[in-house]
């Protein structure tokens, strides 16, 4: 009986990179000896249903079968829930963003992987393609650039939905996977794996598993990473406390954000001293990451992704959803002290 494998995509006005997306996607090789059923799935978060035309061009014909369906609700933790519930029945589904290209042997890497290792779920690096207009500095920040921080087989506390593997026992036990307080800022991937890892499941890397990913000109600027360094540890702390909160919580929380604005000092010293520029980069990201932990702790994160949904969206707000902030802005949370949704499973991971 062959197993089947969802490669779960959510996208949102971008047709070329998801029409590049698709078809390196339909180039994939499968692993020798084993039996597959692959298909992919496209959720759109478009309520226009923009991403239909680029579906039509692959037509009925292709290796891997797409199903799609338009997720009106504005934001990535609604798509991202809409892909589990599609991929609801199959052994296992895979992230992927619409901005990534998969080499021909990414889909066979990942799946032995995941079967050399029985672990419950496996991610691997995504290397960004730098555009030609990227300023100089970029090429000494591994900001776009995951390959090399880990070694194939080692357990991880954490993954994202950026190429990461997941198997059905995990999605069925951990559910509903996608918090909507992350409407626009990102990290419901985060806190939705932290719960994983808390709940027992084991998270491996497979280095081999490299996926492209093609950066767009405005994430090439200083700017850019200050507030994406300011999310993420914002987006942490608030995944951390929702989890688990409490006095303990904050207390080490804020221990970590402390940490990561003193060692940003540090790392900003040797880098003047020694001329590394890697160094200050990296006191940079720390620096802000720690602030943005720091910001966290009260609610406050970035609305990075409702710049390209804009203001008028249409999208209420939802218990727990982050309130204002419309574009660049801040953000904070509506009620913290009732962040966690009653049906959310954070209260039983308490």
């Amino acid at each position: 009986m062959s197993t089947s494998v969802a490669i779960a995509v959510i996208t949102f006005r971008r047709p070329a990179l998801l029409r590049g997306l698709l078809t390196s996607l339909q180039a994939q090789e499968l692993p020798s000896g084993g039996e597959y059923a692959i298909r992919i799935v496209v959720v759109d978060n478009d309520a226009e249903g923009s991403a239909a035309r680029v579906l039509e061009e692959f037509g009925d014909g292709t290796p891997y079968p797409i199903a799609s369906v338009v997720e009106a609700e504005p934001g990535i933790p609604f798509a991202r829930e809409r892909s589990v519930e599609l991929c609801w029945n199959d052994d296992a589904l895979i992230f992927v963003d619409d901005d990534e290209v998969a080499p021909p042997g990414w889909l066979a890497t990942l799946l032995e992987a995941w079967e050399s290792t029985g672990a419950d779920v496996v991610t691997g690096p995504v290397k960004g393609n730098l555009p030609p207009s990227a300023p100089p500095w970029n090429a000494y920040s591994d900001v776009h650039d995951s390959t090399g921080r880990h070694t194939t087989g080692e357990e991880l506390r954490k993954a994202y939905t950026n190429n990461t593997l997941v198997s059905r026992r995990v999605y069925h036990a951990v559910t509903p996977g996608f918090h909507p307080a992350f409407r626009y800022t990102g990290s419901s991937d985060l806190h939705f794996f932290l719960r994983v890892h808390r709940a027992g499941f084991r998270i491996v890397w497979c280095e081999e598993a490299v996926i492209a990913e093609e950066v767009p000109e405005g994430r090439t600027t200083l700017r850019w990473l200050v507030r994406r360094a300011f999310r993420s540890g914002s987006g942490d702390t608030i995944s951390r406390l929702l989890i688990r909160p409490g006095v303990i919580s904050y207390v080490l929380v804020l221990a970590y954000a402390s940490a990561r604005v003193i060692s940003a000092i540090g790392f900003a010293l040797a880098g003047l001293l020694l001329g590394r520029k890697t160094h200050l980069l990296k006191a940079v990201r720390r620096f802000f990451s720690g602030v943005g932990s720091l910001a966290g702790i009260v609610g406050i994160n970035h609305d990075e992704y409702r710049e390209r949904h804009g203001s008028a969206d249409g999208g209420g707000a939802v218990p727990g959803d982050l309130d204002g902030g419309g574009g660049p802005g801040a953000a904070r949370v509506a009620d913290p002290g009732s962040a966690p949704l009653a049906d959310h499973p954070d209260a039983r991971l308490s």
